[in-house]
């Protein structure tokens, strides 16, 4: 089973609010998410939030999904991580790290990634567009004891980068697996684009 971890306890400073909960299209930027982790067919979400933001999720359908909360969230992504990493079964054998600020990459993108982790040997799977390398990322049990040593400031990147050769790098084409949507203005141009043309998931 692939598990989902959707990080989400980040202060978003930059944007001002909360980027859960920040309307896109249907809902907010954590519903589409946890729809999307549906429709791609992963086992179990678990949900990292902040100290202050799970008691205002009462209007997102969180279904099956679960919550872990970081008291701690400045230690950033790496410290949801390893909190979620502790709330997994030992039957979990990947899980698929997604930042709640790109609700914009496709469901079928992610079908890809746990397509290409499955049928592969590595225990890393890396979306790419464009030449560079995005989310979310794929890391198999094998690496979760790195995971969960790896230094604060270092983060799940410094797994990803200890040995190229067990990261597989597959090529979508989505440009929202590089976006991140961090600030207001970012916002309003994801916002824009939905307008202007039709949205699509698959």
């Amino acid at each position: 089973m692939i598990t989902a971890i959707v990080l989400a306890a980040g202060a978003s400073e930059r944007m001002g609010r909360p980027k859960a909960l920040l309307p896109l299209g249907e809902g907010p930027f954590l519903a589409v998410i946890l729809e999307k982790c549906r429709s791609a067919g992963l086992g179990e979400v678990v949900v990292a939030v902040g100290p202050d933001l799970d008691n205002r999720l009462s209007n997102i359908d969180l279904g099956e999904s679960r919550l872990v909360r970081n008291p701690r969230p400045e230690t950033g992504p790496i410290g949801s991580i390893r909190l979620a990493l502790a709330d997994l079964n030992q039957t979990v054998e990947a899980v698929l790290v997604w930042h709640v600020d790109r609700p914009h990459v496709r469901a079928d993108t992610v079908r890809l990634l746990l397509e290409r982790f499955r049928e592969g040997s590595q225990p890393i799977v890396v979306p790419g567009y464009g030449g560079r390398r995005g989310h979310p990322v794929v890391f198999g049990r094998a690496v979760f004891a790195e995971l969960e040593r790896v230094p604060d400031h270092e983060g799940a990147r410094g797994v990803v980068r200890a040995d190229p050769s067990r990261v597989a790098l597959v090529d979508v084409d989505d440009p929202a697996v590089v976006e991140d949507i961090d600030t207001p203005e970012d916002y309003e141009r994801l916002v824009g684009r939905g307008r202007t043309k039709r949205p699509t998931d698959d």
